[in-house]
């Protein structure tokens, strides 16, 4: 493998290199800019409107003002003579009738990153982090009429979690293109924006072990560009990619049992049941016996959707992190299909959706729970053939009168 160097890594610059190889500690993350480190306008927190300001005087004027004392006040950038300052003001006039203009400094700013992590399923790693723009000292997001952006995002993938030993692997990294500049957040997870991932079976890849995706994103205020570089750690399996017998997920393709996916919505107080076989909604009069009914739960200050069956289906929660393989731990918007990308066809499985029991006859706090997938049995259900068996989650709820809600459901059914 080649040493990791800034020649192998275009996208980031001589100071992120330098950053790179004097981090001591690899968990923190590395922030820095083209010139001297935090990002200060002190020295343009004053603009004194001097060229434009007229200066009055008369016979009178000048012995009033030979014969009182004058107060000076200074700044960064000038001196002022007034007879007041009001100091909550930002127009000030001084007793010559100069205007002095205080800006306020808003150029101040520095990027942070939250919920980095990694997560690997089928063959595919997939990656979760995102980057906002914020005020120096102020937790409230950059706002949009201030020349604070995103200018780019690159990655780059080191062999082993220690930034000052890693060499670089040759590995490709597969993700959007961010439309740039940008104020938006950017998410690594996202469809909507960077959506990275890794594949495991690249070529690049010559041994097993633990890799780190490096990710380094710059921001400018037009003045001066600061960067941060995280680090979101990975495993590629010895027992998956380095043993003899492996092959991809193709041998289990013939034995797992496919399934299709179909959106109904529904609403607590119009149509609140729903037919999971043939996917549609089930008005109020006829709901006391769909395969699925939701109801509205909680009070009106802190409403909530339960959900229980009228045809005798029981329900669990899938628990896909608490079983093997431990990574497929899918939930709304990571769905099965999106991540099975390598197997033929590139759809959801009945093996996706794990559980431990499935005994409840009641679901309660959905809504709290709003990413959850959850699975369901019918009295019919064949282990076989995978009829009886469905998965479905709640997307898009929202609130209505007296606690009520509109929804849509994703169901996933065998067909």
């Amino acid at each position: 493998m080649k040493s990791l160097s800034i020649r192998g890594f275009a996208a980031v610059s001589l100071v992120a290199t330098s950053m790179f190889f004097g981090c001591s500690d690899d968990s923190s993350p590395v922030v820095t800019d083209d010139e001297t480190g935090a990002l200060s306008s002190s020295d343009d927190s004053v603009v004194e409107s001097s060229s434009s300001s007229k200066k009055v005087s008369s016979s009178s004027a000048e012995e009033k003002s030979s014969s009182s004392s004058k107060k000076t006040k200074k700044s960064s950038s000038s001196t002022v003579e007034d007879d007041e300052t009001e100091s909550s003001s930002s127009l000030e006039k001084s007793s010559s009738s100069e205007l002095v203009i205080v800006v306020p400094d808003q150029s101040g700013f520095t990027i942070t990153a939250s919920e980095l992590d990694s997560r690997v399923a089928g063959d595919e790693v997939r990656f979760k982090g995102k980057f906002m723009l914020n005020l120096l000292g102020d937790s409230t997001v950059v706002d949009s009429s201030l020349n604070i952006y995103f200018t780019s995002i690159s990655y780059m993938v080191g062999v082993g979690t220690d930034i000052n030993s890693m060499a670089r692997a040759n590995v490709n990294v597969n993700s959007n293109i961010v439309i740039l500049p940008t104020q938006n957040t950017i998410d690594l997870n996202a469809m909507s924006s960077a959506h990275v991932s890794i594949d495991l079976l690249d070529p690049g890849f010559t041994e097993c072990g633990m890799y780190s995706l490096i990710v380094t994103v710059t921001a400018t205020n037009g003045k001066k560009d600061i960067m941060r570089t995280e680090i979101i750690s990975f495993e590629r399996d010895s027992s998956e990619y380095c043993s003899d017998g492996h092959s991809s997920s193709s041998v289990a393709q013939t034995t797992e049992i496919p399934m299709v996916s179909c959106q109904v919505e529904l609403s607590t107080n119009v149509n609140p049941g729903v037919d999971l076989a043939y996917c549609v909604a089930v008005p109020v009069a006829g709901a006391a016996t769909a395969d699925i009914i939701f109801e509205k739960a909680g009070d009106v200050t802190n409403p909530e959707l339960s959900a229980k069956s009228g045809s005798g289906l029981l329900f669990s929660p899938i628990t896909n992190g608490d079983l093997p393989p431990y990574t497929d731990d899918y939930e709304v918007d990571i769905w099965p299909e999106d991540m099975n990308a390598d197997r033929s066809p590139a759809t959801a499985y009945v093996s996706d959706f794990k559980f431990k029991t499935i005994d409840a006859e009641r679901l309660t706090n959905m809504i709290q729970n709003f990413n959850q997938i959850y699975v369901a049995k019918a009295p019919t259900y064949n282990a076989d053939t995978g009829e009886g068996f469905y998965a479905f989650a709640i997307t898009d709820a929202t609130e209505g009168n007296r606690g009520d809600y509109t929804f849509m459901v994703k169901i996933y059914k065998v067909p």
